[in-house]
């Protein structure tokens, strides 16, 4: 007779062969069932079994698995004759086997497994419920609405067996998406994600934050693992966070609101601020950019960290942003003055309260005439 590995697909080879080698006959007639049934599973998206599997999969006037385009009743017959025979299978193959003991020969496994084979090559070619490609695209789509809501019934579409391959894959691809679509796919995906896969995307991002050079990637990483970020291995983490620490001082926003590209990047260190290791580095740089006198730099550290000076303030040694403050409100600076002003509590208020109650705009000083 010859080699069945020879006449089907190598995947189903490889899911019956240790019985078939063994000359378990009939413990591979049932392997190759159970095997189309997963295939039937992942690509409906359904987590059914045996005839109900099969009616909910290919029955109905639009099943979830289209062997055609269903469109003359030639088509219709031979979608309605599949679910038969697949009904079949399950009837005849494998729930007999299952229940009793049958003495299969291998001329037995092999017509069988061989047929089985045929139907498996028929369901690969048809249209089914879920395709990766499609919902990436529907992750990158222009017009993806940014709310929970929306992504968690874009996510829900996605069968159990496939959700972390679709993790994998936006991970990979997260280049190509909108940093705040992301974020929303990927916490509704992570919560359907195993202890052992969030494990393995540690892992993933964990090496990749270890030898990149963009910051593009880097704030992708940290929208994607903002509440994990304390689990990713720590010299890619310190590697990571340093990157956007030394551009902090180049980062600056506009006073018609514009955020020049450096400060694009280091905002998304306020995510991560709370468990980061370098709080001390971040509270030195923002020190600086403070005492740079350039107003945007300042209106920058101001709109993104001013939640975070109060906390910072405790890691500044010998400088001190009250201090900073001071010396800025006696210098006329408007910029400073109105962060404090609306931001700062009454009892950071009382600190400053002679400077604030004596504060002169130099900006309007310097426009009059004299």
């Amino acid at each position: 007779m010859e080699n069945i590995k020879d006449h089907i697909e190598e995947r189903l080879w490889n899911f019956i062969k240790r019985n078939y080698n063994s000359e378990n006959y009939s413990n591979a007639i049932l392997d190759s069932t159970q095997f189309i049934g997963d295939i039937i599973r992942e690509k409906s998206g359904l987590e059914s079994d045996g005839n109900t599997l099969i009616g909910s999969a290919f029955g109905g006037s639009n099943p979830k698995i289209k062997l055609n385009k269903l469109k003359t009743e030639s088509e219709k017959n031979i979608q309605k004759g599949i679910e038969s025979i697949l009904r079949g299978i399950y009837s005849a193959y494998r729930n007999p086997r299952s229940h009793s003991k049958i003495d299969d020969s291998e001329s037995d496994a092999y017509e069988i497994i061989l047929f089985i084979n045929h139907l498996l090559k028929l369901i690969d070619k048809s249209k089914g419920k879920f395709s990766v490609d499609i919902f990436l695209d529907r992750v990158f789509d222009e017009d993806f609405v940014q709310n929970k809501k929306y992504s968690d019934l874009l996510v829900k579409e996605v069968p159990k067996g496939k959700i972390f391959e679709i993790a994998i894959e936006i991970f990979r691809k997260k280049e190509n998406g909108k940093i705040h679509n992301l974020k929303y796919v990927w916490s509704s995906i992570n919560k359907k994600l195993s202890k052992e896969e969030k494990g393995e995307l540690i892992d993933l991002v964990s090496e990749e934050l270890r030898y990149t050079n963009s910051c593009s990637s880097v704030i992708r990483c940290i929208a994607l693992f903002e509440n994990d970020w304390d689990k990713i291995n720590e010299d890619a983490r310190l590697r990571a966070e340093n990157k956007l620490i030394k551009i902090i001082e180049n980062s600056k926003k506009s006073y018609n609101g514009h955020t020049n590209e450096s400060g694009s990047y280091v905002s998304w260190l306020t995510l991560i601020i709370d468990k980061s290791s370098f709080r001390d580095k971040i509270a030195t740089s923002i020190f600086k950019s403070l005492e740079s006198k350039d107003k945007d730099k300042q209106r920058f550290i101001l709109d993104y960290f001013g939640h975070y000076i109060d906390e910072l303030e405790k890691l500044l040694f010998p400088d001190s942003f009250i201090e900073l403050f001071k010396t800025e409100l006696g210098d006329g600076n408007s910029v400073i003055y109105s962060f404090v002003t609306e931001n700062f509590k009454s009892e950071k208020k009382q600190e400053l309260k002679d400077y604030i109650d004596n504060f002169v705009d130099a900006s309007q000083t310097d426009e009059l005439p004299f």
